[in-house]
């Protein structure tokens, strides 16, 4: 199980990787499966905020890489603003009017898990030390 999760979390960073990267591009499988399914191609605007959308997720993995190692996360904010856009990205795959797009909630969801679990775990730890 200690193995399966990383596998998971990894898994859903690729997925997510592959399609906002594929809206950066204009690649065709992601027109339903990004920005509701509504472009017949991607404009430039939406191309700029998936761009951002992929460092976002870039960070998440490096800061994952690092929770792995039981490296300090700095700034103590990261973890927080993980959660908070990873349940607003869940959110908003899951109103999405297209079917493939809302399939996206699956790995923004565990993701988002991870994060809180581990903004759990680091809240906890700083309460216990003072």
């Amino acid at each position: 199980m200690k193995k399966l999760i990383p596998a998971l979390v990894f898994a859903s960073f690729a997925w997510s990787l592959y399609l906002v990267v594929g809206v950066v591009l204009g690649a065709d499988y992601a027109l339903t499966r990004a920005a509701g399914g509504q472009f017949d191609s991607f404009p430039t605007y939406l191309r700029i905020l998936y761009l951002i959308n992929t460092v976002v997720i870039v960070w998440q993995v490096v800061v994952y890489m690092r929770l792995l190692q039981n490296k300090a996360i700095k700034p103590v904010w990261t973890l927080k603003a993980f959660v908070i856009l990873g349940a607003i990205g869940t959110l908003a795959n899951a109103a999405s009017r297209s079917a493939d797009e809302r399939w996206n909630v699956i790995p923004m969801l565990i993701t988002t898990l991870t994060f809180w679990r581990y903004l759990r775990i680091n809240s906890y730890n700083r309460q216990r030390d003072n």
